[in-house]
């Protein structure tokens, strides 16, 4: 997990099966100053290794995308149990 960004991190996470999540992407605000805000909705965790957080919906808002979807991620890698340490 060490120098991947979390949301990365998740994606690769969800292609081994070990976790089932699916993102919600919302643009809000005006053009000329939009605000992001990323839902992530987790379905499954299918390893013991880490905390059943299955059923559970977890956002974030940030005025860019790929931040927003940073931003979330952590939030669901740190309710999975992952050592913060290991979450860039």
């Amino acid at each position: 997990m060490e120098g991947q960004r979390p949301y990365m991190t998740m994606h690769n996470m969800q292609q081994q099966r070990i976790i089932i999540y699916r993102i919600e992407e919302n643009e809000r605000g005006p053009r000329d100053a939009p605000e992001w805000e990323v839902w992530i909705h987790v379905s499954a965790v299918n390893s013991p290794l880490y905390r059943n957080i299955a059923n559970q919906s977890y956002w974030q808002r940030a005025s860019r995308k790929q931040l927003a979807r940073d931003l979330v991620a952590r939030q669901v890698l740190l309710a999975l149990g992952v050592n913060p340490s290991e979450i860039q």
